[in-house]
Protein backbone atom coordinates (compact mmCIF):
# COMPACT_ATOMS: atom_id res chain seq x y z
CA UNK A 1 0.00 0.00 0.00
CA UNK A 2 1.05 3.49 -0.54
CA UNK A 3 0.21 5.29 3.18
CA UNK A 4 -1.57 7.71 1.16
CA UNK A 5 -4.94 8.07 2.76
CA UNK A 6 -7.05 6.53 -0.24
CA UNK A 7 -9.49 9.68 1.10
CA UNK A 8 -7.54 12.29 -0.80
CA UNK A 9 -8.75 11.57 -3.91
CA UNK A 10 -11.95 12.45 -5.93
CA UNK A 11 -11.67 8.89 -7.53
CA UNK A 12 -14.19 6.45 -6.02
CA UNK A 13 -12.33 3.93 -4.23
CA UNK A 14 -13.25 0.49 -5.19
CA UNK A 15 -15.08 -0.10 -2.56
CA UNK A 16 -17.82 2.83 -2.80
CA UNK A 17 -21.33 1.85 -2.86
CA UNK A 18 -21.47 2.77 -7.13
CA UNK A 19 -23.42 1.09 -9.91
CA UNK A 20 -23.18 -2.46 -10.82
CA UNK A 21 -20.79 -4.31 -13.05
CA UNK A 22 -21.48 -6.98 -15.45
CA UNK A 23 -19.29 -9.31 -15.97
CA UNK A 24 -19.14 -12.86 -18.29
CA UNK A 25 -18.45 -15.75 -15.38
CA UNK A 26 -18.54 -19.33 -17.39
CA UNK A 27 -20.77 -21.55 -15.39
CA UNK A 28 -20.04 -25.08 -16.30
CA UNK A 29 -18.51 -23.62 -19.57
CA UNK A 30 -21.32 -21.65 -20.26
CA UNK A 31 -20.84 -17.74 -20.80
CA UNK A 32 -22.99 -16.15 -18.06
CA UNK A 33 -23.83 -12.24 -17.03
CA UNK A 34 -23.31 -11.34 -13.60
CA UNK A 35 -23.79 -8.31 -12.54
CA UNK A 36 -22.34 -7.09 -8.53
CA UNK A 37 -20.70 -4.04 -7.25
CA UNK A 38 -17.22 -3.52 -7.37
CA UNK A 39 -16.48 -4.47 -4.40
CA UNK A 40 -18.24 -7.91 -4.59
CA UNK A 41 -15.83 -8.49 -7.51
CA UNK A 42 -13.30 -7.40 -5.58
CA UNK A 43 -14.11 -9.86 -2.86
CA UNK A 44 -14.66 -12.35 -5.44
CA UNK A 45 -10.83 -12.29 -6.88
CA UNK A 46 -9.43 -11.84 -3.48
CA UNK A 47 -11.46 -15.11 -2.44
CA UNK A 48 -10.31 -17.12 -5.37
CA UNK A 49 -6.72 -16.05 -5.34
CA UNK A 50 -6.80 -17.07 -1.83
CA UNK A 51 -8.56 -20.11 -2.63
CA UNK A 52 -6.46 -21.21 -5.78
CA UNK A 53 -9.48 -21.27 -7.77
CA UNK A 54 -10.98 -19.40 -11.25
CA UNK A 55 -14.10 -16.84 -10.70
CA UNK A 56 -15.70 -19.41 -13.09
CA UNK A 57 -14.95 -22.35 -11.13
CA UNK A 58 -16.15 -20.46 -7.91
CA UNK A 59 -19.11 -19.35 -9.34
CA UNK A 60 -20.00 -22.86 -11.08
CA UNK A 61 -19.89 -24.71 -7.61
CA UNK A 62 -22.13 -21.96 -6.17
CA UNK A 63 -24.29 -22.35 -8.69
CA UNK A 64 -24.52 -25.97 -8.11
CA UNK A 65 -25.04 -25.82 -4.47
CA UNK A 66 -27.30 -23.36 -4.43
CA UNK A 67 -29.59 -25.58 -7.55
CA UNK A 68 -29.30 -28.54 -5.26
CA UNK A 69 -30.51 -26.19 -1.98
CA UNK A 70 -33.49 -25.25 -3.81
CA UNK A 71 -34.39 -28.92 -5.02
CA UNK A 72 -34.20 -29.66 -1.45
CA UNK A 73 -36.27 -27.11 0.29
CA UNK A 74 -38.79 -26.76 -2.44
CA UNK A 75 -37.73 -22.83 -2.11
CA UNK A 76 -38.10 -19.53 -4.05
CA UNK A 77 -35.21 -19.36 -6.56
CA UNK A 78 -32.79 -16.89 -5.51
CA UNK A 79 -30.71 -15.30 -8.68
CA UNK A 80 -26.82 -16.27 -8.66
CA UNK A 81 -25.71 -12.73 -7.53
CA UNK A 82 -27.52 -12.31 -4.30
CA UNK A 83 -26.08 -16.09 -3.61
CA UNK A 84 -22.75 -14.89 -4.74
CA UNK A 85 -23.07 -11.72 -2.13
CA UNK A 86 -24.30 -14.30 0.66
CA UNK A 87 -21.12 -16.55 -0.19
CA UNK A 88 -18.79 -13.51 0.11
CA UNK A 89 -20.67 -12.08 3.65
CA UNK A 90 -20.65 -15.68 5.27
CA UNK A 91 -17.29 -15.74 3.95
CA UNK A 92 -15.59 -13.44 5.54
CA UNK A 93 -17.56 -13.18 8.34
CA UNK A 94 -16.38 -16.77 9.36
CA UNK A 95 -12.95 -15.15 9.01
CA UNK A 96 -13.44 -12.29 11.04
CA UNK A 97 -11.77 -11.99 14.44
CA UNK A 98 -12.13 -9.75 17.53
CA UNK A 99 -8.37 -9.32 16.90
CA UNK A 100 -9.03 -7.70 13.73
CA UNK A 101 -12.07 -6.14 14.39
CA UNK A 102 -9.93 -4.19 17.08
CA UNK A 103 -7.34 -4.16 14.71
CA UNK A 104 -9.94 -2.01 11.88
CA UNK A 105 -11.54 0.19 15.15
CA UNK A 106 -14.74 -1.67 15.18
CA UNK A 107 -16.55 -1.53 18.57
CA UNK A 108 -16.37 1.91 19.79
CA UNK A 109 -19.52 3.28 18.15
CA UNK A 110 -18.89 4.07 14.71
CA UNK A 111 -20.12 0.97 12.92
CA UNK A 112 -18.63 3.07 9.89
CA UNK A 113 -15.13 2.89 10.62
CA UNK A 114 -12.56 1.41 8.45
CA UNK A 115 -15.84 0.69 5.78
CA UNK A 116 -16.71 2.47 2.01
CA UNK A 117 -19.04 4.92 4.24
CA UNK A 118 -16.19 6.09 6.84
CA UNK A 119 -16.02 9.54 6.27
CA UNK A 120 -12.95 12.11 6.47
CA UNK A 121 -12.66 13.68 9.44
CA UNK A 122 -14.45 17.32 9.22
CA UNK A 123 -12.50 19.64 8.08
CA UNK A 124 -11.99 22.91 11.35
CA UNK A 125 -14.66 25.91 9.79
CA UNK A 126 -12.08 28.59 8.54
CA UNK A 127 -12.90 31.81 10.28
CA UNK A 128 -14.22 34.68 8.01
Amino acid sequence: MSGQDSRASNAPSPLSAIPLVARTVKLFGHPTQLRLEPSYWEALDDICHREDLTVDELCSDLKDRLDSQSRRSRGVAVSLANAVRVFIVGYYRKAATEKGHDRAGHGRGDPFVSTPFDLPPAQPAKEG
